[in-house]
């Protein structure tokens, strides 16, 4: 029998949220994620668009396009109770801006016990030779000798880059010029057996091609840092994951960047009548591509 942990204090926090959160544990990163609030690590900057429509895209920027040799990897503030007997998923929106070399190397979404860590340049993909444990959805776009052909999508776990999953997808390259953003979902279908066991299916989809590709393999979480219990009834809570993204290159100058679509704060009265009173100067600012607010 596993031993019974206390609740932390996030836990006890979230408890009361956590029992509706069970029968769809579902998190959608495309919209309304605010970068800025995250941990940065290394080379990672937050960037954002300018406001249209009365929203931005706000976008971690974890290489810079045109600059190699870099890593970069960005943390949600706080990690999430999840409980490992339930189904979840994951999407969020990423895209690689190529450089001037050839494409690579790749990044990765992690989930793991430890919090903001990352690891390597280059193949590392900024996962690979860290502290990291539990499991991570990469899109790996370059390849050595006895790799997984490049363009793949793989499942990685404790840090390693050593795929235990693996599909080819047969793209020659993840970003031709014709398009543009992907979408990707890393989801959990589990036993059954209240094991913390299951399988974890990572996926990418282009939604101007059509394209989609999957990666799948078993998992067991009962490992990745402490179990929760309910103090009083003893009752399974889950475990406290955090969640976040990785990206290296190296020889390779790729950019790599993850979006999301939040809504542009509403000016203060008197900012409001100043913008009224100089529409022609918000028009020429509007036109703007994109400027970096964070890094």
């Amino acid at each position: 029998m596993m031993p019974r942990i206390k609740m932390s204090a996030l836990a006890v926090t979230l408890s009361g949220l956590v029992g509706a959160a069970h029968a769809s544990q579902s998190y959608d990163l495309t919209q309304g994620v605010d970068f800025s609030t995250w941990t940065l690590l290394v080379d990672a900057a937050v960037m954002a668009n300018t406001p249209s429509g009365g929203y931005y895209d706000n976008y971690l920027r974890l290489t810079t396009q045109g600059s190699g040799n870099q890593a970069g990897a960005a943390f949600a503030p706080a990690p999430l109770l999840l409980d490992f007997n339930q189904a979840f998923d994951f999407t969020f929106r990423f895209f690689v801006a190529h450089g001037s070399v050839a494409q690579g190397d790749g990044m990765t979404f992690v989930l793991n016990s430890v919090g903001p860590e990352m690891g390597g340049y280059g193949s590392d993909l900024g996962y690979g030779n860290s502290a990291n444990d539990g499991y991570a959805l990469a899109i790996d776009t370059f390849n050595f000798p006895n790799e997984p052909e490049a363009v793949s999508i793989q499942i990685l776990e404790n840090g390693s880059v050593a795929p235990i999953a693996h599909t080819e997808t047969g793209l020659p390259d993840i970003q031709p010029a014709e398009y543009y953003q992907w979408t990707a979902t890393l989801r959990f279908a589990p036993s059954g057996d209240d094991d913390e066991t299951g399988t974890l299916t990572g996926e990418i989809y282009q939604a101007y091609t059509g394209d989609t590709f999957s990666v799948f393999s078993p998992v067991d979480w009962s490992t990745v840092g402490e179990a929760l219990y309910d103090i009083d009834t003893g009752d399974y809570l889950g475990r406290e994951i955090y969640y976040g993204f990785t990206a290296a290159n190296g020889l390779a100058d790729d950019g790599h960047f993850v979006g999301s679509l939040v809504p542009a704060p509403i000016p203060e009265p008197e900012t409001y009548a100043m913008l009224l009173a100089g529409l022609g100067l918000v028009g020429l600012a509007a036109r703007r591509r994109g400027r970096l607010v964070s890094a």
